[in-house]
C-alpha cells in the first residue's frame, strides 16, 4: 500500500512537469527519462514517432547505446507492434526468445530479453510508440510499474494533446493574419508587377512550395498560356518553352477542364495514378503531385494557379487547399483589376499621343490660316484703296456729265448716267464694307463716340431710305415707348450703317405693299431695337450661317455677304448683341441692344 502511494505520489509529480512543458520536444523527453528512472527503473526507454507512411521513427529515448533517430520501426516487419496497433493497447513479452513476436534484427541489437510496449493514442489515433526494456537481461517489472507506467502515458497523450490543439490554434491564427496581410497588400497593389509580386510572397507562405506558375485562360481558343512564374526549379523561358511544345488545353487536359468549368479547385498527390491530368506535360516538368486554384473574377475564370511538386510526391491537407484558394480568390480581383487599368491606361497614352499628334498638325494648320486670312486682310484692304481712288474719280466725272455743265443731255443720256451713278455707289459702299472688314480683320478699328439723339438716328436712316419704300410701295412704320431721355453714347456714323443694313436687307427681301417696322425700346441702361419685315423670311437650314462672312442667303441679290457679320462687329464693340427671329414665308426680325452710355 505505501509502494502504491509513492507510485502515485510520483505519478502526480511527474504529470506537474509534463504539464509545465509547452515544447512537444521537451515534454517526450521529460516523458522518457521518468518511466526509466522513476518508475520502472529500466535500462532503456525509446519513443518513436508515427511518420505520414505508418512506420515509425526513432524520435527521444534516454540512454541508447545507439542514436534512436537511426532507428525505425516498420509494423509489417514486426508482429508484436502489429499487435499493439490492432488493439491500441499495451502488450508485455516476458521472454523474447520464446515469444518471437518481436523483430530479431532490434532484438540483437539492443539485447531485448522481454520488452513492455504501450501506444501513445492522441485523438483516438496512435501518436506514437513508448518501449521500454533492460540491456541483455530480462526485465523486473511489476504489475504495479507497468500499470503506473500506462496511466502515465495516458496523461502525457493529454499533454500532447493540449499541446497539438495550442499548436494547431496558433497555426490557424497565423494563417487568419497572414490572408488578412496578404488581403490588405492585395488590395494596396496598383500596378500588375506590384499585384505578382504581392501574390507569389505569400503563396510562397501559404503553401509552403517554391514552385507556383500563374496561367491565362484563352477562353475564345481554350487554351492555357503560361503567363507569370516563381520557381527555383525552372527558368521562365524553360517553362513557356515547355508549355509550347505541350501545348495545353481544356480538351487535352480533363484536371484544367473541371477546375475552369465548375470553378473550383483542386490536389492531386498522385498525377500518375490520375487519368485526368495531361501527364505528358507533368513528365516534361518531373511533376509528381499538384494543386490548381481558379482565378475568378466578375463570375468568369480568366486564368488558374498551378503549384507542383517537382521530383516528389506530396500529402495536401484540406486546410493548405482552403488556405491557398483564399489567397487566389484575393488575387484574382486585384489581378483582373491591375490587367484592365493598366491596359485602359495604356489605351489613354495612345490615344493622347494621337490627339498630340493631331493637335501639331491643327496648330499648324491654324498658324497657315492665320497667315492665309492675315494676306486675305491685306490684299482686301489694299485693293480697297486701290479701287476706290477710280471709282471717286468716275463717280465725280458722272456727276459732272448729270449736271449738264459740259453740255446739254437728252433723256436717253440722262437715264444711262442715273444707271451709271447708282451702280458707282453701290460699288462704292462694297468698297468701303471691305475696308471696314479689313480693319476689323486686322484689330486696327476704332469707334469714334458722340452724344446724339437715337430718334434722330432713326429719322436720319429712314429718310435715306425713303425713295427705295417709296419706289417698292412698301409701308413704314416707325414705333418708340421713349418720351425723353433718347440720347445715347455711341459711333453715330457706325449705328447709322447698322441701320442702313438691316433696312436694306428688309426691303431687299420684302415683296411690293409689305410692311417695314423699326422699333425702339428705352430701358434705364439698355436700348433695344428691332426691325420687323413681312418678306420671304430666311430658310430654317441657312439660319445658323445668317452672321458669317461672305455668307448670302440668297445667291440672287448682289453684296459682298459682309453687311450682316460687320453689323455684328460693330454692335459688339459698342458692348451690345445682335439676334434674330426668322420664318420662311412669314418674314424676319432682326434686334440689336446697344448701352446708353459708352460700351
Amino acid at each position: 500500500m505505501v509502494m502504491e502511494l509513492i507510485s502515485f505520489q510520483k505519478l502526480f509529480q511527474m504529470t506537474k512537469v509534463i504539464n509545465s512543458q509547452f515544447e512537444m520536444s521537451e515534454i517526450l523527453q521529460v516523458f522518457v527519462d521518468a518511466i526509466a528512472g522513476e518508475i520502472t527503473q529500466a535500462d532503456l526507454v525509446g519513443f518513436f514517432l508515427k511518420q505520414p507512411d505508418g512506420t515509425f521513427q526513432g524520435y527521444k529515448g534516454n540512454k541508447l547505446p545507439v542514436d534512436i533517430t537511426e532507428l525505425l520501426i516498420d509494423p509489417r516487419e514486426d508482429e508484436f507492434v502489429r499487435d499493439i496497433l490492432r488493439n491500441q493497447a499495451s502488450d508485455y513479452i516476458s521472454d523474447t526468445s520464446i515469444d518471437l513476436r518481436l523483430d530479431q534484427s532490434k532484438r540483437q541489437l539492443l539485447k531485448i530479453k522481454s520488452i513492455l510496449g504501450i501506444p501513445v493514442i492522441v485523438e483516438n489515433d496512435v501518436f506514437g510508440l513508448v518501449f521500454v526494456h533492460d540491456f541483455g537481461k530480462p526485465m523486473n517489472i511489476t504489475q504495479e510499474q507497468m500499470e503506473v507506467t500506462e496511466a502515465f502515458v495516458n496523461m502525457a497523450s493529454v499533454a500532447i494533446r493540449n499541446i497539438r490543439m495550442f499548436e494547431q490554434r496558433q497555426l490557424l491564427m497565423e494563417k487568419q493574419q497572414l490572408l488578412l496581410d496578404a488581403t490588405k497588400a492585395l488590395s494596396e497593389s496598383l500596378s500588375v508587377k506590384d499585384v505578382l509580386n504581392t501574390f507569389f510572397h505569400y503563396m510562397r507562405k501559404a503553401s509552403g512550395s517554391k514552385d507556383i506558375g500563374i496561367h491565362l485562360y484563352n477562353e475564345k481558343e481554350h487554351t492555357i498560356e503560361p503567363y507569370q512564374l516563381s520557381s527555383e526549379n525552372v527558368t521562365v523561358d524553360e517553362w513557356k518553352v515547355k508549355h509550347r511544345e505541350v501545348k495545353l488545353t481544356i480538351e487535352n487536359d480533363r484536371l484544367l477542364y473541371e477546375v475552369i468549368t465548375q470553378k473550383k479547385s483542386a490536389a492531386i498527390e498522385d498525377v500518375y495514378a490520375d487519368p485526368r491530368p495531361n501527364h505528358k506535360a507533368f513528365v516534361s516538368f518531373d511533376i509528381r503531385s499538384i494543386m490548381v486554384f481558379p482565378l475568378v473574377a466578375k463570375g468568369s475564370v480568366y486564368g488558374v494557379v498551378a503549384i507542383p511538386s517537382i521530383g516528389k510526391p506530396r500529402k495536401y491537407e484540406a486546410s493548405i487547399l482552403e488556405f491557398c484558394q483564399s489567397i487566389s480568390d484575393a488575387t484574382a480581383t486585384a489581378l483582373s483589376n491591375a490587367q484592365h487599368t493598366e491596359t485602359l491606361d495604356h489605351s489613354v497614352n495612345e490615344r493622347s499621343i494621337e490627339l498630340q499628334h493631331a493637335n501639331f498638325k491643327l496648330e499648324g494648320l491654324v498658324r497657315e490660316l492665320e497667315h492665309l486670312n492675315e494676306l486675305k486682310s491685306d490684299f482686301i484692304a489694299t485693293l480697297s484703296h486701290e479701287l476706290r481712288t477710280p471709282i471717286t474719280a468716275v463717280k465725280g466725272s458722272v456727276d459732272i456729265l448729270s449736271k449738264g455743265i459740259l453740255g446739254g443731255l437728252n433723256d436717253s443720256q440722262k437715264d444711262l448716267l442715273d444707271i451709271a451713278s447708282k451702280s458707282i455707289e453701290r460699288l462704292l459702299d462694297q468698297v468701303n464694307e471691305l475696308l471696314d472688314f479689313a480693319k476689323m480683320e486686322n484689330g486696327k478699328f476704332e469707334l469714334v463716340y458722340t452724344e446724339a439723339d437715337f430718334k434722330e438716328i432713326i429719322k436720319e436712316s429712314v429718310h435715306i431710305v425713303q425713295s427705295l419704300i417709296n419706289k417698292k410701295k412698301l409701308i413704314l412704320v416707325v414705333e418708340s415707348d421713349a418720351e425723353t431721355d433718347t440720347i445715347v453714347s455711341v459711333d453715330k456714323q457706325r449705328i447709322l450703317q447698322i441701320l442702313l443694313n438691316l433696312l436694306s436687307n428688309a426691303i431687299k427681301f420684302t415683296p411690293p405693299m409689305g410692311v417695314i417696322t423699326i422699333k425702339t425700346i428705352f430701358e434705364e441702361t439698355v436700348l433695344t431695337v428691332e426691325v420687323h419685315d413681312s418678306g420671304i423670311g430666311i430658310p430654317y437650314e441657312k439660319q445658323k450661317n445668317i452672321f458669317t462672312k461672305f455668307y448670302q442667303a440668297n445667291n440672287q441679290i448682289n453684296g459682298t455677304g459682309l453687311g450682316l457679320a460687320i453689323s455684328k462687329q460693330l454692335i459688339e464693340l459698342h458692348g451690345g448683341r445682335i439676334w434674330f427671329e426668322s420664318t420662311e414665308g412669314q418674314g424676319s426680325v432682326f434686334k440689336f441692344t446697344l448701352p446708353k452710355g459708352r460700351g
